[in-house]
């Protein structure tokens, strides 16, 4: 089943993301946009260069993350974990169109699921009165699974 944002990104989808982007058709930009796009957690660089079939050393996975990340195609994610993950920003199209989630992350065993409501009205609202427009937040939770929690 796929969740709210899963959304391949073709090798042609990829290519035409990054020329709208200004920037390189590389293999290695291609393969880590299909790689981020077709996860169902956001991923860590090292994930990431794990499941990479284009040989490509880790430093150049960090420069393109970086591309990526000041073109809006990906968002960055804190997780509590002493690294970030990555996953992709919507698009305008599919189902990963601009959907705005949460995540949470056992703290035992690392397990991240993903929270598909944000409902946090009362805050926008407050902080609109107090004059702000075009509001962002960033919001993630730890916890322990349940099958974490039965193990104590």
């Amino acid at each position: 089943m796929k969740h709210c944002c899963e959304h391949n990104v073709s090798e042609d989808e990829a290519k035409k993301l990054l020329t709208e982007n200004g920037l390189n058709r590389t293999k290695v930009k291609v393969g880590i946009l299909k790689i981020i796009s077709s996860s169902k957690i956001p991923l860590s660089v090292t994930e990431i260069s794990q499941k990479i079939n284009v040989k490509c050393d880790i430093s150049t996975i960090f420069r393109t993350i970086a591309q990526f990340k000041e073109k809006g195609l990906i968002r960055e994610l804190n997780l509590g974990e002493d690294f970030f993950r990555y996953e992709l920003i919507g698009q305008g199209r599919g189902p990963s169109k601009s959907h705005h989630h949460h995540h949470v992350r056992c703290r035992d065993c690392g397990e991240i699921k993903l929270i598909e409501k944000c409902d946090i009205g009362v805050f926008e609202k407050f902080i609109s009165k107090l004059g702000y427009q075009d509001m962002e937040h960033y919001l993630e939770f730890t916890g322990i699974c349940s099958k974490c929690a039965k193990q104590q």
